[in-house]
């Protein structure tokens, strides 16, 4: 295969590349991105399975049924519900949402994990499964309205910083942030999220969260045992997200760090804009330098699109067997893809109805702030609004973390 592909003409390969890029449908899969499961072992007592239709085995289908139904409509992204009377067959459950997510993101991940718990804990009468866009827990004893971190899960990212002493510094201002203002969230929802500048081209985001049924005081002793985890855990690490039932927590680093190479998101929009652009001219974002003092690919296309030569950015070799007017949109849609606000970047569906579409008018780029060149940058941390996505880059799949069980507190 290797040999096939030597034996293709670069400008072949060039062609095809683009025409995948811009015509070929681009979908995201619908299934919520996994993150753990408590999944007691129920080999060990007859008190925590069930068997088939049982008595709680309906009510828990009866509890599964309501919770779906009521994922689309709940303000605060968290819902609570009893189904039958009688102990032990009482199934006692509750979902609760990201406070950043749609309401279609929520009804989906809560719909999939009624499914998904009970696959992956066939029996059981308690479990609790976290996934990037929502939390689900069912039990035969209530679980409503109390704290808990009896058990959890530390996922991290195997990468280490370049300056643990500092990114540890930013990384506790930004989650004593997100933790003072969660516990404290006047709208409910007890989240909140936070950034703060490592360096002039990296950012680290945090995130916090706690089911709204708890008590303020609750939700921050919550939060502060998951920092406290931190030094001990997850020390320089790239990023990490320390889960319990009533509350969880995540810091990372920004999505702009895979312009070095030091970071993968292949699904995210922003690594989507840096594909086009290494396709484009055929030069690697983490090996670029160019003799005007560019340091990397993004900032020189750029640079060459405010100049208003964008085409120069174009793989001389190739010369004369491209359209410059495809080429050029496909450098516009890039350079919306990398916009330093994730908000501001546009979604996957939103791409490939720019890519097939020529009569959807693109807005302008905004200025990356990841320039190579004539920028300095501070530790100030700035808060976002809870409605600002602080995790499209950051896929918490099992193949690429470290998953540690909790100890009980």
């Amino acid at each position: 295969m290797d040999n096939l592909v030597e034996k293709i003409p670069r400008k072949t390969l060039f062609v095809y590349a683009i025409s995948l890029l811009c015509f070929v449908p681009i979908t995201k899969g619908a299934d919520p991105t996994y993150s753990y499961i408590e999944c007691p072992n129920t080999t060990l007592s007859t008190t925590s399975t069930y068997a088939p239709n049982s008595t709680y085995q309906t009510n828990l289908n009866t509890l599964f049924s309501v919770l779906s139904s009521n994922s689309n409509n709940a303000s605060d992204g968290f819902y609570n519900f009893t189904a039958g009377t009688s102990s032990p067959d009482v199934a006692y459950g509750l979902f609760l949402c990201r406070g950043d997510v749609s309401a279609t993101v929520c009804r989906d991940c809560v719909v999939y994990a009624t499914g998904d718990a009970v696959q992956r804990c066939p029996g059981s009468k308690r479990v609790t499964i976290w996934y990037d866009e929502c939390l689900l827990r069912y039990s035969n004893v209530s679980i409503f309205a109390a704290l808990d971190t009896s058990f959890g899960a530390i996922l991290s990212n195997p990468q280490n910083v370049t300056n643990a002493t500092l990114f540890n510094e930013v990384l506790g201002e930004v989650m004593d942030n997100v933790a003072d203002r969660a516990s404290s969230d006047d709208s409910g929802k007890k989240f909140a999220t936070a950034q703060a500048n490592y360096s002039p081209l990296q950012t680290v985001y945090g995130l916090a969260q706690c089911t709204p049924d708890i008590s303020d005081s609750d939700c921050n002793t919550c939060l502060r045992n998951c920092i406290s985890t931190f030094p001990n855990c997850c020390d320089a690490k790239q990023g990490a997200r320390i889960l319990y039932p009533s509350c969880y927590v995540s810091g990372y680093m920004s999505p702009e760090y895979v312009m070095h190479g030091q970071f993968s998101a292949k699904s995210d929009v922003f690594s989507f804009g840096v594909l086009v652009l290494e396709i484009i001219s055929g030069k690697k974002n983490n090996n670029f330098y160019h003799s005007d003092g560019s340091a990397d690919l993004l900032s020189y296309a750029w640079q060459l699109w405010t100049e208003g030569t964008p085409l120069d950015l174009m793989d001389p070799t190739l010369e004369g067997s491209y359209a410059r007017n495809e080429v050029t949109r496909c450098i516009h849609i890039a350079l919306l893809c990398i916009q330093d606000d994730p908000d501001a970047r546009p979604s996957m569906a939103t791409i490939v109805l720019m890519l097939n579409s020529y009569s959807t008018t693109l807005s302008l780029p905004q200025q990356p702030r990841f320039l190579s060149r004539g920028r300095t940058g501070s530790n100030t941390l700035n808060e976002l609004g809870s409605d600002k996505s602080t995790s499209k880059s950051v896929q918490w799949s099992v193949n690429e973390t470290s998953i540690t069980e909790v100890d009980a507190r």
